[in-house]
């Protein structure tokens, strides 16, 4: 899977870099990923690879896992508020 690296204090959105369609899969074989987009923040100190694109609702606890604050985003959601609130948590070091 390609890997794209997050660099430490950054906060990023990811919706180019999500598979929104399941074409030419069948429904056994892959879901829809259930959000418009994602921000992925690191509050680390250390850059963190990520893998791009997301595919399923997995791969956010699975980089949730990596010490990265992750917040998925729906049509509904206040995409500017959420994206603020994570540079916020991000440099405060994830608290």
């Amino acid at each position: 899977m390609p890997k794209m690296v997050l660099l430490p204090k950054l906060t990023m959105a990811l919706g180019g870099y999500i598979r929104e369609t399941v074409m030419p899969y069948s429904e056994d074989e892959a879901k829809p990923f259930p959000y418009r987009n994602v921000i992925v923040g690191n509050p680390t100190d250390e850059p963190i690879k990520i893998d791009v694109p997301a595919y399923d609702e997995d791969w956010i606890e699975r980089h949730r896992k990596l010490g990265l604050i992750v917040v998925p985003v729906t049509e509904n959601d206040d995409f500017v508020g959420l994206f603020k609130m994570v540079e916020e948590k991000v440099k405060r070091g994830g608290k």
